[in-house]
């Protein structure tokens, strides 16, 4: 019974998740402009064949750049509430 408790929370945590995503593409352009980049880079990441090690740097500035967009998203809805 607990396990299934865990498993319902982690479901509940990635549903906020998820919905904190779409509001950040349906609300920020620059997002749409990160996705577009973050599509482009991977297709040609694919394209070149680039090696493991590559992929492992690509995915860490992928990461951070959205990163930064979401907390930038969450500032800026911070910002409108005060």
């Amino acid at each position: 019974m607990r396990q299934l408790h865990y498993l319902m929370d982690r479901i509940r945590s990635v549903m906020f998740a998820l919905v904190g995503i779409w509001t950040m593409l349906k609300t920020q352009k620059n997002a749409w402009i990160h996705s577009c980049a973050t599509v482009m880079v991977i297709g040609m990441g694919f394209f070149l064949d680039i090696s493991l090690n590559d992929w492992r740097w690509l995915v860490l500035a992928i990461t951070l750049v959205w990163v930064a967009e979401a907390l930038n998203t969450a500032f800026e809805f911070l910002a409108d509430v005060v």
